[in-house]
């Protein structure tokens, strides 16, 4: 191949675009925050179907909202929030947990006050230790608009 062929520097192009599509394309992942906050629940008239609504805050912060629990009395349900990058996962678990007590449906709210940011739009993983379900749902703070998903098994 002639150093001064069309052919050459056509593909010096075309490698030199693929090196800077490799070097730009390579972000440096941010390490995750874990947040581990309290769902604070009050008795159900009726027992509800599972289900989760989430309502982003402007400023970072999120509202939780959740039914179709059933805990016994003196029972306590946290959640373990991890946001990495676009990523962020809620997993649900049992806090206090009393063997043999009868269990009542309630429904949960919990708030995380910071931790995200403004202007993106996350992946979003709701886990449930407590029912075994789980949703997959897209979550834009930009957006003041809830969001919900029932929960699968």
């Amino acid at each position: 191949m002639d150093l001064h062929s069309p052919e050459f520097y056509t593909l010096a192009f075309v490698v030199a675009m693929a090196l800077v599509a490799l070097l730009l394309g390579q972000r440096e992942k941010q390490p995750p925050s874990t947040y581990i906050v309290p769902l604070t629940v009050e008795p159900a008239a009726v027992d509800q179907d599972d289900r989760l609504t989430i309502e982003p805050g402007g400023d970072g912060s999120l509202v939780i909202k959740r039914t179709g629990l059933s805990l016994g009395d003196e029972e306590t349900v946290h959640l373990v929030i991890t946001v990495q990058d676009d990523r962020l996962t809620i997993v649900e678990k049992k806090g206090v947990r009393r063997r043999g007590a009868p269990q009542h449906p309630v429904t949960g709210q919990a708030r995380l006050k910071k931790g995200l940011r403004p202007h993106t739009r996350y992946r979003l993983r709701y886990e449930s230790q407590l029912t075994s379900a789980w949703a997959i749902l897209t979550l834009d703070t930009a957006s003041p608009r809830p969001v919900s998903a029932d929960l699968r098994y």
